[in-house]
């Protein structure tokens, strides 16, 4: 029997042994039939939800509605454009979904690193070739491996690939700038191993009909590993929630506050004068410059003419009382105009200031001719 604290007694024990080792006792563990065990990977796609890109949903519509469009005008035919939800896998999951022989492009997605994957079926290339000739769209050969495109079925690829470039460029502008670049192309997807096969991608496909007969895929691949800098732009694009508008009128808070705080130069220019070099290089202390009163003082913020304001004073004080608040300059000059040319208020300001400089010169002419009168004295 058990005792102090211990559950079996050593008789016990020495039982339980004996039986185990004899083969009296069952010691295997009894395991329910409705129990299974599922291997788990760190790597595998669930680890990155559909919701960290859930800005390419909005993508992949703009792309469909524009690839109508571009087929159009290229193909001179109605193409049905069907976009389905995107899928996150990985590389090697996605390469075995792709039919072979299939037109693999092998793409860049700048500025984004790594490569990327644009995918037609073949149907797709013939019927295409079928259209841009004045055809209906048939198209209903089937590609063998050994042959390949030709020449002809290339150059329609390749248009087909820029049209693609060209809407794909624009339906990612709202969320981030990118440039699709052509790299290489191959037929065999096999051939077109650009990462690892545990590698996370997104997947974006587009079902494509070109008539009653012809249907294919387009396929859009892009790597996570490629995504992952703008991530947080692809998550934050589709939400408008109380959370966003709560940190954007904050975040305009603290830029109002940033700038509020900025130390501006304001400097009221009474007049501006216009002199020779050899009256500036004449100038000593205690000489006298003339000017014309002008109508308004001149505030200038920054080196920049905001405001025109009266000149005097207030409490013992030199002031300016602002008058009038300058709008910013419109550039709507003829360029056939002169450069040069002053309004009548510049050119009188300068005459003003040509004939005082003259007078001065007259004067210092008189006293050099003075000085010199003495001297030979």
């Amino acid at each position: 029997m058990s005792t102090s604290g211990q559950v079996l007694t050593r008789e016990e024990v020495s039982a339980l042994v004996e039986a185990m080792q004899s083969g009296d006792l069952d010691v295997s563990a009894a395991v329910s039939s409705a129990a299974s065990v599922q291997a788990y990977s760190l790597v595998a796609n669930d680890t990155i939800s559909r919701g960290q890109l859930s800005a390419l949903e909005m993508i992949n519509d703009r792309l469909s509605r524009q690839l109508r469009g571009s087929l159009l005008t290229l193909l001179r035919q109605a193409v049905k454009v069907t976009v389905t939800p995107f899928d996150v896998m990985t590389f090697s999951a996605f390469m075995q979904t792709l039919p072979s022989p299939c037109n693999v492009n092998i793409v860049r997605f700048a500025p984004l690193r790594g490569y990327g994957l644009v995918t037609m079926d073949p149907s797709i290339v013939y019927g295409a070739v079928d259209s841009f000739f004045g055809g209906r769209g048939g198209g209903a050969l089937e590609l063998s491996p050994l042959r390949g495109f030709t020449a002809t079925e290339e150059r329609i690829i390749q248009l087909l690939l820029d049209s693609i470039f060209d809407n794909l460029r624009e339906a990612w502008a709202p969320v981030y700038t990118i440039s699709p670049e052509f790299v290489s192309r191959e037929i065999n997807p096999a051939f077109a191993q650009i990462g690892e096969d545990k590698e996370t991608v997104a997947v974006c496909r587009f079902e494509l009909e070109l008539g009653p007969d012809v249907r294919g895929q387009l396929t859009v691949m892009y790597p996570f590993s490629a995504l992952k800098p703008i991530r947080l732009l692809l998550r934050g694009r589709m939400q408008t929630g109380e959370r966003d508008e709560k940190l954007a009128a904050r975040w305009s808070d603290q830029l109002r506050d940033a700038v509020g705080d900025s130390e501006l130069e304001v400097v009221a220019q009474l007049a501006t004068l216009r002199v020779s070099a050899l009256d500036l290089a004449s100038i000593q202390p205690g000489d006298t410059l003339w000017f014309k009163l002008p109508a308004s003082v001149k505030v200038l913020i920054q080196s920049t003419h905001l405001f025109d304001a009266e000149y005097g004073t207030t409490d013992g004080n030199v002031a300016v009382r602002i008058e009038r608040v300058i709008e910013p300059p419109v550039d709507n000059k003829d360029p056939s105009d002169s450069v040069d040319a002053l309004t009548p208020e510049q050119a009188e300001e300068a005459a003003y200031s040509a004939a005082i400089a003259a007078k001065r010169r007259k004067q210092a002419m008189k006293e050099a001719s003075k000085n010199a009168g003495a001297s030979a004295a």
